[in-house]
């Protein structure tokens, strides 16, 4: 089997960073301050802590909780 080409290996490299690079955006802006997307606020995890003080929520995701 050939191996591969520089247009395979371009190819490639684009095609996961099209897939992944929008991905590793929103992980990062999930750590945001901010209530405004388009504005960094800082570094936080303020809004995983409302996430998991919501309780219908959580009720839905994990429905044998004891709440």
């Amino acid at each position: 089997m050939r191996g591969f080409s520089f247009f395979n290996m371009a190819a490639l490299t684009l095609g996961l960073a099209f897939l992944y690079i929008p991905i590793l955006l929103l992980v990062i802006y999930s750590f945001n301050e901010s209530r405004l997307v388009t504005v960094w606020g800082g570094f936080s995890t303020q809004w995983y802590g409302e996430l998991f003080r919501n309780e219908p929520l959580m009720r839905a995701a994990w429905p044998n909780l004891n709440t």
